[in-house]
């Protein structure tokens, strides 16, 4: 009796990656600006996509926290092809109402989502830009809440008395 003999094949590891997502939110023009990420195949670095959703602040939570996961599962690798280092470029900028740099730093409060694991199975929502009291916050919750608690949470940490308010 003959054996066929039986070659194995290591099966390719599967990417892992962490997704994340930036959010900008202006109480002046009430708003919320999406801005997906995505990760630079080569570099290694993540940048703001070309396509931001923009939604009324005063939208449901429903509605916030379901953009919230659409955009975020938006995260993507590819080459970064519009690198420029113009401000002017900045995908969130061009989405706001905000003529400068300067304008949208002052308008807007940025969060950022991000997966804890490369399961992405829950998001930690944080505040950045260190205030001025040199605290941030960071809260978490599961990616398969329901979408008026996410919107609900994304309210809440924006608004904790930690983010200064710019008058």
């Amino acid at each position: 009796m003959k054996f066929k003999s039986l070659i194995f094949k290591v099966p390719e590891p599967k990417l892992k990656i962490i997704k994340s997502l930036s959010i900008y939110i202006s109480e002046k023009h009430s708003e919320i600006i999406l801005a997906p990420l995505s990760k630079e195949i080569k570099a290694g670095y993540t940048f703001e996509q070309e396509n931001c959703e923009v939604i009324n602040l005063n939208s449901s939570l429903e509605i916030i926290g379901e953009s919230v996961k659409r955009n975020f599962n938006k995260f993507d690798i590819k080459e970064n092809k519009t690198v420029t280092g113009k401000i002017s470029d900045w995908p969130a900028l061009k989405a706001s109402k905000e003529k400068t740099k300067v304008g949208f730093e002052k308008n807007y409060i940025p969060l950022r989502v991000s997966g804890i694991t490369e399961y992405n199975s829950s998001f930690e929502i944080e505040t950045i830009l260190n205030y001025p009291i040199k605290i941030e916050l960071t809260t978490t919750i599961s990616a398969h809440c329901e979408n008026s608690e996410l919107g609900q949470r994304i309210l809440k940490i924006y608004n904790s008395d930690i983010c200064e308010r710019k008058k």
